[in-house]
């Protein structure tokens, strides 16, 4: 079975079968160990196209699970390889959407330009409680 690789708070997760587990220093190297499901939710995401830019869209339960509400505010951060929504109480963005029902919806080349794809190729999302992670 093919294992897919992710980051949460710089620790490496790898989805094993039908587990995630997290890399851990035991102090007589690296091991690794399960994540509780509430911590994070693993999914994969299509992108798509507006206008000729490059369209990322998250809504609902991958958002209302780990306490991403309409109105918060949050920062993205792009670094090679990776796109980042971070809670922030000062963002420079809000989430959108009704109550119950909120949406994350980036319309930009930067996504294209940092995840090293286009549209139409699926990435993959990690959500947690601080932040939401894009990578291919």
């Amino acid at each position: 079975m093919k294992n897919t690789e992710n980051t949460v708070r710089g620790r490496k997760v790898i989805k094993q079968g039908n587990h995630l587990v997290v890399e851990v220093n035991t102090g007589r190297g690296k091991g690794f160990a399960n994540i509780a499901k509430e911590e994070l939710t693993q999914a994969t995401r299509k992108l798509g196209s507006n206008r000729g830019k490059t369209r990322l869209g998250l809504e609902g339960n991958i958002l209302e699970n780990h306490g991403w509400h309409t109105g918060d505010r949050f920062d993205v951060i792009l670094i090679d390889g990776v796109l980042k929504y971070a809670k922030n109480p000062d963002g420079k963005r809000k989430v959108a959407g009704k109550p119950g029902r909120p949406i994350i919806d980036t319309n930009t080349d930067s996504i294209s330009d940092t995840l090293n794809t286009k549209a139409g190729e699926v990435v993959n999302v990690i959500a947690t409680r601080e932040a939401i992670t894009i990578q291919k």
